[in-house]
């Protein structure tokens, strides 16, 4: 292969990684932010993602058992009293794999 063709495959690369990073940019510049379907998905996308995470979790799970429906309540409920995600997740995670070990 010759440097010249190696340079451009480089190039085009470049050019199409570049495109592609600075196209959301552009689609979503000032004028687009303002839409009614932006608001609408910047409200509620954050929600829905975790909706799905959720569901996805929980759909491989063994039901038949207490320890999903533990470690959930757990999760929820230091969720709702200190309103920190990373601990609420963390003491959930614990207590099921703790429980799974017993």
């Amino acid at each position: 292969m010759t440097t010249l063709k190696s340079a451009s495959i480089v190039l085009v690369a470049f050019a199409v990684i570049y495109a592609l990073r600075a196209l959301p940019f552009i689609i979503l510049s000032r004028s687009a932010a303002e839409g009614k379907w932006f608001k609408l998905a910047e409200r509620w996308l954050s929600t829905i993602v975790i909706a799905l995470l959720v569901v996805y979790s929980f759909s491989t799970l063994e039901w038949r058992t207490y320890m999903p429906y533990a470690a959930a309540l757990v999760t929820v409920a230091i969720q709702l009293l200190w309103r920190n995600g990373l601990v609420s997740i963390f003491a959930g995670t614990a207590l099921y794999m703790i429980l799974v070990r017993l």
